[in-house]
């Protein structure tokens, strides 16, 4: 795949402005090639979705089941910070260090963020829903069809749309700043119902936005492996080429993920407020 793409950029001679910085068209990756590239992300972030609802569907049934099992979790859920902190580790370890570490362990490190989201998130989830609902898994499937096919429109948008949204990057950053400020600023200082219902809303479609951007983000990521004969040096991995784009494949399944299970709590929250 990858010397198709080398062929292209060595038939296009003037393609760099400057060897340090290349300007780096996306018009000029071979559509199929990027198709490609982009089913391998969402074929790892879907694998990543599965792993979290089994890991869901477990820690379900096994409450159902038994009692010592429900101890056993909520043992586990009295290390929730830490859990927390492990996982974040994890989200670094893979955003952050995607050039330096070999595609296996990054492979793995996403499929153990799964299964440990799954277990916090999961227990979260099904103990929020008991609450607020009579049929606390009928209304989390319908939030988990919701979200897919919001999830599938904006991801559809970011993929086929010819503006370039990277370049919206910081005001995304600065809206996921404002979401967490608001949010620690209700649930400590305001504790306003109102207020908690906007940031619902705004936290909503911040998340289908960044799903459009991340998926656009990814062919431009794309562009530069594929069209860069030496991408690899540039970004002073520790792998060759397709390592690297093994590597940058699940960092991009990874933020798409995180969307959509951002996405899948807001709308689980949203039909709370609604059914309240």
């Amino acid at each position: 795949m990858w010397e198709k793409e080398q062929r292209t950029q060595q038939a296009q001679p003037g393609f760099y402005e400057d060897t340090a910085q290349p300007v780096i068209d996306i018009g000029m990756a071979d559509e199929d090639a990027v198709n490609a590239y982009i089913a391998r992300v969402f074929g790892w972030m879907f694998i990543g979705l599965l792993v979290t609802a089994l890991t869901t569907v477990g820690i379900v049934y096994g409450i159902a089941q038994s009692y010592a099992f429900l101890e056993a979790v909520d043992t586990l859920m009295n290390m929730f910070f830490f859990i927390v902190i492990a996982q974040l580790g994890l989200v670094w370890a893979i955003s952050g260090r995607v050039t330096k570490m070999n595609p296996t362990t990054s492979k793995a490190l996403f499929i153990l963020y799964a299964a440990m989201n799954g277990l916090t998130f999961g227990f979260v989830v099904v103990l929020f829903a008991w609450e607020v609902f009579y049929a606390p898994m009928a209304t989390i499937g319908m939030a988990f069809g919701i979200t897919a096919v919001a999830f599938g429109i904006m991801a559809v948008y970011g993929l086929i749309t010819r503006t370039d949204l990277t370049r919206f990057g910081n005001l995304f950053f600065m809206g996921l700043i404002g979401l967490i400020i608001a949010s620690v600023a209700n649930a400590w200082f305001i504790g306003s119902w109102g207020f908690d219902f906007l940031i619902i809303v705004f936290g909503l479609f911040l998340f289908m936005g960044l799903t459009a951007y991340k998926t656009n983000a990814i062919k431009h990521h794309y562009a530069q492996i594929a069209l860069n004969p030496n991408a690899a040096d540039a970004y002073g991995t520790r792998v060759d080429q397709e390592g690297l784009a093994s590597n940058l494949a699940i960092s991009g399944a990874l933020s798409l993920y995180l969307s959509f299970i951002n996405m899948f709590w807001f709308i689980l929250r949203l039909l709370a407020r609604i059914r309240r």
